[in-house]
């Protein structure tokens, strides 16, 4: 009995493993897995309602001490309350959806200004002293957390859908910023300006030089868009304050979905995706709708940011969508047609959908997209901003994707890739982007070993043993290659140093070069190439100046996003203005750290108004030149070599390698979509249908061993049973006269009566009742008992 007990639990927990583990092997034949599959007991979410609307808020604080200064320098205060002055606070302006009630914003700093006059935090004195007066030399009026969407939570049924315009309102307070989007918590806290977040996040911040009443010439709009690789940052962090009022444009800084909530995709129309996207795309129409009230111009529509804000803004310069609008791109570190920054693989998007069903216990509804969808749409913005969605292959986990399949073609984002729109052109019909501006850090990698947990620990020293475990774990960007090997060291011969190969410093610095190339220069080599194929004016920049007064180590060297610093003026502002974790306050700025500053704010703003970078030379000696396809010149900005020299081909080499050689090696097939509405259908059902094939003959296996187990225990039951029997067998004679007596009564009782019990065949020693039947010629005789 305990071997078929045994039989039977070993069946039914197969089954049970099998089914429940079904959808893992869906994912292991792409290479994806979740890193954490909680299941929903584990979660611990916090209950949410009208007075508890973030109750992750209590780890963060309250708002910063940034939050105190957000209209104005606070190293003007002493002069601000000075009432003879009898300064304006508040400005009122009038949208589409109703009043704005923004501040003024008073400046005591800035480019030109002696250094005698300059402002000294409290606390602190330079050679002039202390000045508790500083004289306020520049202006602009701010608004912040401008809702320009209704918010798309679950509660109003808006989440994963695309934004919808706002709804009027009477009169909004437009002092304070609004929370940012849900997000990882570890890219969250007071010191990076980010106290709490939350899923209602759809709100813009603008900085405009004067918005008190109409003006004869609007000045030209500069959108900045955040990076964050999609799925962290804030338009929050970028002041606006100095860039508006020194250069004289408008400035919009904003929030968009990030992460799951605001890229999700299955590959079919249960989530098309792009909804962060989407978001920017609504952004851009408020902004047409609305800036004129601000003073600004609806048809001078500029983009900036870096990394994944670069991309975007290159996106959005030639979707359908928008790029009637959009009149020029400045993209820092970032290109639309780099690899990271949009997902093209259907496979890859389908199965991104399935990792995040694991991460948040949703994974028993994988076979429906609209069942995962449903599920996902169940988990509050907490339990999100709690679990990261990773990835093993592939750049990032969300980015962009194709909608042409999956969206009708009025809202279709991106109905075909950058290269292949770029490739093909813009429409001659319609007005498009007239010119772009591009360009990269020198030593954008480092960036990214300062998030290297392992390198940090090593104090920054990589040995060649670690170089190869980075070059062999980078690789999994390609999802799958069919010659790992040959990509492996081809990566090493060109980034080894070859006069010492055992040099750590020479090593770590070509792992630098390694992700400064794959991540930023090859996607900008490609984008300015296609640019220039569509007779786009373009010009390009290589930042190589290092800022005197962050101090930082030299290997660190000019890393990502330098330019956030230099364009948004920091050198000439409150400190109190930018996240603390950046640790300004023990910076001093030298005199070529603001001209660095003052050269990056004018470029940008003549960019912004004119489409040329310095339509008159800078500092009496710049004079940028665009590109062309026979000559990729570039600007290189250093201190030490700050006039008008231009370079050629900037490591065109490298991007060769990364554009070229690199996808030679790996060999993998370029992903299609097939033409049916559901995008991977096709593809999935194969794998679906050989994992089952799978399933089904591991159950029948299971079946039939445990059916065998049974049939044997009940035979060997039985003849355990039989072995108490005593059984006689009589002799052939016996038989042959039994069975040929005559068939009649009486031989029939003398022969019963004559004959023993234990003579009878197959009797047992116990005596028991018998029916007795004599068969005679196969024919029953009446008087036999039946």
């Amino acid at each position: 009995m305990k071997s078929c007990n045994f039989g039977s639990n070993f069946l039914f927990t197969s089954l049970l493993f099998l089914l429940n583990y079904g959808s893992r092997i869906t994912l292991v034949v792409n290479g994806q897995y979740a890193q954490n599959e909680p299941s929903n007991s584990q979660f611990q979410s916090p209950q949410y309602g009208p007075h508890n609307r973030n109750p992750w808020s209590q780890d963060y604080g309250t708002a910063s001490s940034h939050l105190e200064f957000e209209n104005s320098d606070s190293r003007c205060k002493n002069t601000l309350k000075n009432e003879r002055l009898n300064l304006p606070e508040k400005v009122d302006v009038t949208t589409n959806y109703g009043k704005v009630t923004g501040r003024y914003v008073y400046l005591c700093d800035g480019p030109n200004v002696a250094p005698q006059d300059r402002p000294v935090e409290e606390g602190y004195s330079n050679r002039y002293g202390y000045r508790p007066y500083p004289k306020i030399y520049f202006n602009a009026t701010a608004f912040f957390g401008i809702p320009y969407a209704r918010p798309p939570v679950k509660e109003q049924s808006l989440r994963f859908k695309p934004p919808q315009p706002p709804l009027n309102w009477g009169v909004i307070d437009a002092s304070k910023f609004k929370p940012p989007c849900t997000q990882s918590r570890n890219y969250t806290g007071k010191d990076r300006m980010i106290p709490f977040i939350d899923e209602d996040c759809l709100y813009l911040n603008i900085y405009s030089p004067y918005a008190t009443t109409p003006i004869r010439n609007p000045y030209p709009v500069m959108i900045y868009i955040h990076g964050g690789n999609y799925d962290h940052g804030t338009g929050n962090i970028f002041p606006g304050h100095m860039l508006a009022a020194t250069q004289q444009v408008v400035v919009i800084t904003f929030n968009y979905r990030l992460g799951m909530l605001g890229f999700l995709a299955t590959a079919d129309n249960a989530s098309a995706g792009n909804f962060g996207s989407l978001d920017q795309v609504q952004l851009i129409h408020w902004v047409r709708q609305n800036i004129r009230n601000f003073n600004g111009d609806p048809n001078l529509i500029t983009l900036f940011g870096p990394g994944a804000g670069a991309a975007s803004a290159g996106l959005l310069a030639i979707s359908p969508l928008t790029r009637r609008y959009i009149k020029r791109v400045i993209a820092q570190s970032g290109a639309a047609v780099a690899d990271w920054a949009t997902i093209t693989d259907p496979l890859y998007i389908k199965n991104m959908s399935l990792v995040a069903g694991l991460t948040f216990g949703c994974q028993s509804l994988a076979y429906s997209s609209y069942k995962l969808v449903e599920c996902l749409k169940s988990r509050s913005y907490s339990e999100i901003s709690l679990n990261d969605v990773k990835q093993d292959v592939g750049w990032l986990p969300w980015a962009p994707v194709p909608d042409f399949q999956t969206r009708s073609q009025d809202i279709q984002f991106m109905p075909f890739t950058p290269e292949e729109f770029l490739e093909r052109g813009f429409p001659l019909h319609e007005p498009h982007l007239d010119a772009y501006l591009s360009g990269v850090t020198r030593d954008e990698g480092s960036a990214h070993l300062l998030e290297d947990e392992e390198i940090v620990r090593k104090s920054f020293f990589v040995t060649k043993d670690l170089f190869h475990r980075r070059v062999s774990q980078f690789i999994k960007v390609y999802n799958a290659t069919l010659n790992p090997d040959a990509v492996i060291s081809a990566i090493k011969f060109m980034y080894t140093p070859g006069a010492d190969p055992n040099n750590e410093t020479q090593i770590r610095q070509g792992l630098v070069d390694m992700y400064t190339d794959s991540w930023y220069t090859a996607g900008n080599d490609k984008m300015v190439r296609l640019m220039l194929k569509n007779r786009i004016k373009t010009y390009m920049y290589v930042l190589n100046y290092t800022l005197e007064g962050l101090q930082n180590p030299d290997w660190i060297g000019v890393s990502h996003d330098t330019e956030y610093l230099l364009a948004s003026g920091a050198p000439f502002m409150d400190k109190l203005f930018y996240p603390s974790y950046l640790k300004l306050q023990d910076v001093v700025w030298t005199e070529s750290d603001r001209n660095m500053s003052q050269f990056f704010m004018e470029s940008w703003a003549n960019f912004a108004r004119t489409g040329n970078p310095t339509p008159r030379s800078l500092f009496n000696t710049i004079l940028w030149e665009s590109m062309s396809l026979n000559n990729l010149q570039y600007l290189p900005v250093n201190s030490t070599n700050f006039t008008t020299v231009m370079h050629r081909d900037f490591r065109l080499k490298q991007s060769q390698f990364w554009q070229e050689y690199i996808p030679s090696l790996v060999g993998k097939i370029t992903p299609t979509w097939p033409p049916m509405f559901d995008a991977v259908e096709e593809e999935l059902r194969i794998y679906q249908a050989a994992m089952w094939a799978v399933l089904a003959a591991l159950i029948i296996l299971i079946f039939i061993a445990a059916l065998c187990s049974c049939l044997y225990c009940r035979a060997k039951r039985d003849r355990i049973g039989d072995a108490a029997v005593d059984l006689q067998f009589p002799d052939i004679a016996t038989m042959a006269n039994q069975y040929n007596a005559p068939s009649t009564r009486a031989n029939s009782e003398i022969s019963l009566s004559s004959r023993s019990r234990t003579d009878y065949p197959y009797s047992q020693k116990t005596p028991k009742k018998v029916n007795e039947k004599v068969i005679t010629s196969g024919v029953r005789d009446k008087h036999t008992p039946v």
